[in-house]
C-alpha cells in the first residue's frame, strides 16, 4: 500500500492512496469462507455451496464492505500521523473502486481532496503579555434584587376559602363532554368576567366565558386547560367547578424561606443569610469574568496567529452538511465565528501536544458525576451517591460518546486557558457588574 499528500494549496490537498491485493485480499477472503459456513442454498447441504457461487452473489457487497473500511481507517490513521488540520471529512474523488470487476480483482486507487488550516506556529505565552480578570463589586442593590427574587420565586403558598384577585384557582373544567383540571391565573385575565369568579368559594360550580376571559388568546386557554385548542372550534361557555383556591405572598425571611434555599438547618439568622447569597452572587461573577478572560484570551491568540482556511472548501461543507435554516446562518452573520471556532480547537490541539498536557480518564468521570449531582440536586433528588457510578457511566456512553467527548474537550480546553494563565500576566480590576455588562457585549 502506497500513500502520499500532494499539495494544491496551503489549505487544500490530495490524498492519494493505491491499495494493492494483499492489503485486502485476506480479509476479503475470510469474510467469503464465513459466509459459505453459514449459507443456506436450496441443492446444496449447508455450509456446502462452492465459494464460487458464494463470491458471485456475495463477493461484491463484501470486498466494497472491506476495503471501504481499510481505506477509511488508512486515511485517517495518515491524517493524525501527520497532524494534518482538517475541516469536516475527506472528500472522495476519482477512484478504481465504482468499476470493480469481482473475478478480476488487483489494486485499486483512490484519491481524497481535503481542506485544512495553513501552517502556523504558536509562541510561548511570556510574562509581558497582561491580560484583565475583573473583580465585579456587589452592590447592594444587586443583593436586594437577588433576595427579593428568590423571596418571589420560592412564594409561601396560603390556602383561601374564597376567590380573590390575587388567587390562583384550580378548578375542573367541563365542556362538549370534556373534563379538563384547570388553573385560573387573574393576571392579564379580562376583568368583568374575572368578576363572575372572584367572590365563590370551594365546590361552587358555574358558567363562564372562557374565550372571553382570556380575550380571545388561544394561548391563554391552552394554558388555563392545560391543552392545545383550536379557538374556532372551543365552544363560548364552559361549566367549571371550584376545587382549591391558593394565594401566594412574598416568603417572609425566616428559617422555613432558609432552609428551602440551602437545606435544612444550615442557616438561623437574616445576616447569615446575606452572607451566603452573597457568595453566591461572588461565584457566579467570578464564572462570568473568568469566562470573559477566556475569550479576551481567545481573540489575542486568533488575532496574533495567521492562519488561512480554504474558503469556497468551508462553505461547500457547510451546505452539504446542515439543514438550509443553519446553513444560512452559518454563511451569513455567524460564518466569522464559526471559521474561528475551527482554529481556536486546532490553536487548543497544538498547545495541548507542545506541552505535553493530558487528560485522565479519572478526570472525565470527575466533572461528569459533579454535573450529575448537581443536575439531581436541582431536581430535588437527594442520597443518590450509591448510584452516582451508574449514572455517570450511562451518561458517558450516551449518544455514541459524545457526552465523553464534550467532557473532554471541556477539560482540554481548561487546562489550556489555565496554562496560558499561568505563564502570562492577569492583571486583577475591580468594577461594576453594568460596566462588566457593556465590555461583555463586545467579546
Amino acid at each position: 500500500m502506497k500513500i502520499k499528500k500532494i499539495k494544491i494549496s496551503d489549505t487544500e490537498s490530495n490524498i492519494n492512496l493505491i491499495l494493492e491485493k494483499k492489503d485486502y485480499i485476506d480479509q476479503f477472503e475470510d469474510k467469503l469462507k464465513d459466509i459459505k459456513k453459514r449459507a443456506n442454498l436450496k441443492g446444496f447441504r449447508p455450509g456446502m455451496v462452492p465459494l464460487q457461487i458464494i463470491k458471485n452473489m456475495y463477493g461484491k457487497g463484501i470486498l466494497l464492505e472491506e476495503i471501504n473500511k481499510i481505506v477509511s481507517e488508512k486515511i485517517n490513521n495518515f491524517i493524525k500521523e501527520n497532524k494534518i488540520k482538517i475541516i469536516g471529512e475527506p472528500k472522495p474523488e476519482n477512484n478504481d473502486i465504482d468499476n470493480i470487476d469481482i473475478n478480476n480483482i488487483n489494486t485499486f486507487e483512490f484519491n481524497f481532496k481535503v481542506g485544512h488550516l495553513s501552517s502556523f506556529e504558536i509562541k510561548t505565552p511570556k510574562k509581558s503579555q497582561k491580560f484583565t480578570l475583573y473583580n465585579i463589586k456587589i452592590e447592594k442593590k444587586v443583593l436586594d434584587e437577588t433576595i427579593s427574587n428568590l423571596r418571589n420565586q420560592y412564594a409561601d403558598v396560603n390556602n383561601l376559602k374564597e376567590v380573590t384577585k390575587k388567587s390562583s384557582v384550580y378548578c375542573d373544567i367541563e365542556y362538549n363532554n370534556t373534563n379538563k383540571k384547570g388553573l385560573i391565573n387573574f393576571e392579564n385575565l379580562d376583568q368583568n368576567e374575572s368578576k363572575k369568579i372572584i367572590g365563590k368559594k370551594i365546590d361552587d360550580q358555574l358558567i363562564i366565558n372562557l374565550k372571553r376571559l382570556s380575550k380571545n388568546n388561544t394561548e391563554v386557554i391552552s394554558q388555563i386547560i392545560g391543552d392545545t385548542i383550536d379557538l374556532k372550534l372551543f365552544p363560548d361557555t364552559v361549566k367549571i367547578k371550584i376545587e382549591n383556591i391558593i394565594e401566594r405572598s412574598t416568603a417572609k425571611l425566616n428559617t422555613t424561606f432558609f432552609d428551602k434555599i440551602f437545606g435544612p438547618g444550615k442557616i438561623k439568622t437574616k445576616k447569615e443569610f446575606e452572607k451566603e447569597i452573597e457568595k453566591s452572587i461572588e461565584f457566579n461573577y467570578l464564572k462570568e469574568t473568568e469566562y470573559y478572560l477566556n475569550r479576551e484570551i481567545e481573540n489575542d491568540f486568533l488575532n496574533k496567529i495567521k492562519i488561512d482556511l480554504p474558503e469556497i472548501y468551508v462553505k461547500n461543507w457547510i451546505k452539504s452538511n446542515n439543514d438550509e435554516e443553519n446553513s444560512k446562518k452559518l454563511l451569513g452573520e455567524d460564518y466569522n465565528k464559526y471559521c474561528d471556532q475551527i482554529k481556536w480547537s486546532y490553536i487548543v490541539d497544538e498547545i495541548i501536544d507542545k506541552n505535553k498536557i493530558k487528560v485522565e480518564n479519572t478526570e472525565i468521570e470527575e466533572m461528569a458525576k459533579n454535573q450529575i449531582q448537581h443536575q439531581l440536586m436541582s431536581s430535588g433528588m437527594q442520597n443518590m451517591s450509591k448510584d452516582i457510578d451508574k449514572f455517570v457511566e450511562n451518561y458517558l456512553r450516551h449518544n455514541k460518546g459524545e457526552n465523553y467527548l464534550k467532557i473532554f474537550n471541556e477539560i482540554k480546553s481548561n487546562k489550556v486557558f489555565n496554562h496560558i494563565k499561568e505563564n502570562v500576566t492577569i492583571i486583577k480590576k475591580s468594577i461594576t457588574f453594568d460596566k462588566f455588562k457593556l465590555l461583555a457585549k463586545n467579546i
